[in-house]
């Protein structure tokens, strides 16, 4: 390919890391702001911290202060939630009668917490409580009728769900049709008909402004157990379980705003101190100091463990494991989670790459505007994961189909900013049996002869929809702020503003004419990188940069290259030593240099007669002077191909 002196190119090599490249998001960088002296002097501590604060769109300061401090915050009653009356006083008569309840929930993190908090709950106030969490190999999400008719004949009267339900018509009209009350719980989005159901709390039902209406499963199905709780008397008895709602929120990624981060920051100061044998025991078994517990390490090591379970094994174990009493059960289990995590891990990565050769051998898949990848052998547990990886790869909506051979296929999808994935792949229900989610994840069910049609239709909905909404990737500088003023004193006055996440995404930093030094492979796979910088007083400072291993470095990233940097930094605690964390995000030549990985002088000309009838006449063609050319063929022709015309 032909590269003039004017033109920049950062990275070529394949046809997906072309789409890569040519994405690279654009930084938007932080505009002058004023701080009124007010907010300044209410909050204390670096400028640094205000000026983030009001630059996001904070100006009102009992809003601020109540952002920062939950102390300050009030939170909304459960009753707020429309369903809650008629729901509490039908699970207090079951209550009173000894009836039998059976809690329906599903079999990720959200699921796995709110069912071992409405379980936990209901026994805690008396009940006759039985659960079921579904298979996801066998079963997938929602009710599933033949499991639910097994379950009803057993004997029970009332069907509570958590984190489903809220599609599940014919189930649904299955269990009053015996005779069996149903409540939903659930936080997806909203069918165009609600189920038959005696109760339907979704939050989703009230104003999209509303303090309640992000709350994932969990926090639902907390908000249910606060308002038993109350109902009789014990007020404040379901905070015992906040570091449940904690996990749900975060593994969820539940956007925190209103309630959610009131929530998340209380889940988190129980988590801290967390009378959870399962949750002890974890964190001793992965390291973590539990009086330093943040969101991150939910994200990045306990929710992936307890996903792992319901990817790999049997989900129903999760709530044993988040009641146990007994220690010797609580590590067995925890161990079992470690295995299962490992697995989860590799297999995700055989996945991931199997994904990235697929496209490599068919770059037309990259032509669609949404990146539909399906295979006969892809386990349904991990696709979500890779999914997710596949978004940040090539910047667009990635849906992964698990299809063998003889049975229904089902799909994980994942999406960006701007693209309602679930409304998308809604727009095709002529040619799926089933699909449901969010925003920006759903899941769905086809028969596998009709996936390219899916796909050609689905790329079509998702282009009109980025056309509206004029996508472009971007990266939001919080502040322009060198490395070598990254101190633990200022990274632990910003994490004030923590936790982070959806709503209140994490700090981003830029700091300019840093001159790369190298870099090394980290972890036992290499998965990642710690790249070495030196800025222009000459100090030198080390960044890790998760996944930079995957690929190759960047052509114009060699030593001595100047780049500005974009990073995130907290605090760590590393074998009970306090220090900073810098975590690479992107790069970019500094001062808009125009950087070539291929210089002039190398210019390659490729031509291409595979599908030529008569290669020999036209290789002929071809002049041959001092250039170099080289002869890629196979077969008997090659010698003739070979010769001079």
């Amino acid at each position: 390919m032909p590269v003039r002196a004017d033109e920049q190119i950062i990275l070529v090599r394949s046809s997906g890391s072309m789409i890569r490249s040519s994405m690279m998001k654009t930084w938007l960088e932080p505009q002058p702001i004023r701080v009124p002296s007010s907010i300044l002097k209410a909050i204390g501590g670096q400028a640094l911290v205000s000026e983030i604060l009001v630059r996001r769109g904070w100006s009102d300061l009992d809003r601020i202060q109540a952002f920062l401090d939950p102390n300050l915050y009030e939170p909304a009653p459960p009753y707020e939630l429309e369903g809650m009356q008629e729901a509490v006083g039908r699970i207090g008569s079951a209550l009173r009668d000894g009836e039998r309840i059976c809690v329906w929930g599903d079999f990720d993190v959200d699921g796995q917490t709110a069912t071992t908090l409405l379980v936990s709950s209901l026994r805690a106030l008396g009940g006759d409580v039985q659960y079921h969490i579904p298979l996801r190999s066998r079963e997938s999400h929602g009710v599933n009728l033949p499991v639910l008719k097994e379950i009803i004949a057993d004997g029970i009267d009332l069907l509570l769900t958590c984190d489903t339900g809220v599609s599940d018509h014919v189930a649904v009209d299955y269990a009053v049709s015996q005779g069996v009350d149903v409540i939903i719980t659930d936080h997806h989005d909203l069918p165009p008909e609600l189920p038959r159901a005696l109760a339907v709390i979704n939050p989703k039902r009230g104003a999209p402004d509303h303090p309640l209406a992000s709350l994932p499963g969990v926090g639902v199905a907390y908000q249910l157990a606060k308002a038993l709780f109350e109902e009789k008397g014990q007020v404040g008895g379901a905070e015992q379980h906040l570091d449940l709602v904690a996990l749900g929120i975060v593994a969820d990624v539940a956007l925190q705003q209103g309630d959610v981060r009131y929530l998340l920051q209380r889940g988190l100061e129980r988590l801290r101190k967390t009378e959870r044998l399962a949750l002890q025991v974890m964190m001793e078994l992965v390291e973590i100091d539990p009086a330093g517990v943040t969101e991150e390490h939910i994200g990045f090591e306990i929710g992936p463990r307890l996903n792992a379970l319901g990817r790999l094994g049997d989900a129903n174990q999760a709530v044993e494991f988040l009641t146990t009493k007994d220690r010797s059960l609580a590590s067995s289990f925890a161990n079992q989670l470690e295995g299962l995590n490992a697995q989860r891990k590799m297999i995700t990565s055989q996945v991931y790459q199997a994904a990235l050769a697929q496209i490599e051998a068919e770059p037309a898949l990259l032509d669609h505007a949404a990146l539909v990848l399906s295979n006969p052998v892809w386990p349904g547990g991990v696709i979500g994961i890779v999914a997710s990886k596949l978004v940040e790869r090539y910047n667009r909506p990635v849906l992964l189909i698990a299809a063998p051979s003889g049975e229904l296929a089902r799909g994980s999808a994942r999406s960006i900013p701007g693209v309602d994935i679930s409304a998308a792949i809604a727009a095709q229900q002529d040619l799926l049996e089933g699909f449901g989610g969010h925003p920006m994840a759903a899941g769905f069910s086809l028969h596998v002869e009709h996936i390219p049609e899916f796909r050609q239709r689905l790329g079509e909905t998702v282009q009109a929809l980025i056309q509206e909404g004029a996508y472009e990737p971007t990266l939001e500088i919080d502040a322009h702020l060198p490395l070598g003023e990254v101190t633990l004193e200022l990274v632990n006055d910003l994490e004030r503003l923590a936790p982070f996440g959806p709503g209140n995404p994490n700090l981003v930093f830029a700091s300019h004419n840093m001159q790369f030094a190298g870099a090394r492979s980290l972890g036992r796979s290499e998965d990642h990188l710690l790249v070495q910088l030196e800025d222009q007083a000459g100090s030198e400072c080390e960044v890790i940069w998760w996944g930079g291993g995957f690929e190759p470095l960047p052509g114009w990233l060699e030593a001595g290259a100047i780049l500005d940097l974009a990073y995130t930094a907290r605090s760590r605690d590393y074998r009970g030593e306090k220090g900073v964390q810098v975590e690479w995000l992107e790069a970019r030549p500094s001062g808009g240099q125009a950087i070539h990985l291929v210089p002039p002088q190398r210019e390659i000309k490729v031509v291409d007669h595979r599908g030529s009838t008569s290669p020999l006449m036209e290789r002929k063609q071809i002049p041959v002077g001092e250039e170099k050319l080289e002869i890629w063929a196979e077969g008997e022709g090659i010698k003739k191909l070979a010769e001079k015309g």
